[in-house]
């Protein structure tokens, strides 16, 4: 399973990069989301969340992390997705702007992370 995890934690990064890219660009653009922009944006916080979940069994089953750290920057994204729903108002296009930078917010911790799971500090 911390194949998995390791694996689980690259495509965190490579599918929040590309939703918070793509928030922008709707959001700068004045576009309406599109359905397929609104599936990558689910599933980048649905990744997280499976993420998370993975890192938490994995903990319990006596596996851990070579920095503490870890842990920290493993469970940020998760606080980051639960804060932008909780952000969330009427104004969709505020909202878009909220889930971008959430979006790459979350790429940052899932960076670190990952660097922090594989032992580069």
């Amino acid at each position: 399973m911390p194949e998995v995890h390791q694996a689980l934690g690259g495509l965190v990064i490579l599918l929040n990069l590309v939703a918070g890219l793509w928030a922008l660009l709707v959001y700068r653009g004045r576009r309406e989301p599109t359905k397929p922009f609104q599936q990558v944006l689910a599933l980048s916080h649905t990744v997280i969340v499976g993420q998370a979940t993975i890192g938490l069994l994995l903990l319990m089953s006596q596996h851990h992390a070579p920095a503490s750290l870890h842990y920290i920057y493993g469970l940020a994204p998760a606080g980051a997705v639960l804060f932008a729903y909780s952000a969330r108002t009427e104004e969709p296009r505020r909202n878009i702007l909220v889930f971008a930078i959430i979006a790459l917010v979350a790429t940052a911790f899932a960076a670190r992370a990952f660097m922090t799971g594989i032992g580069w500090g």
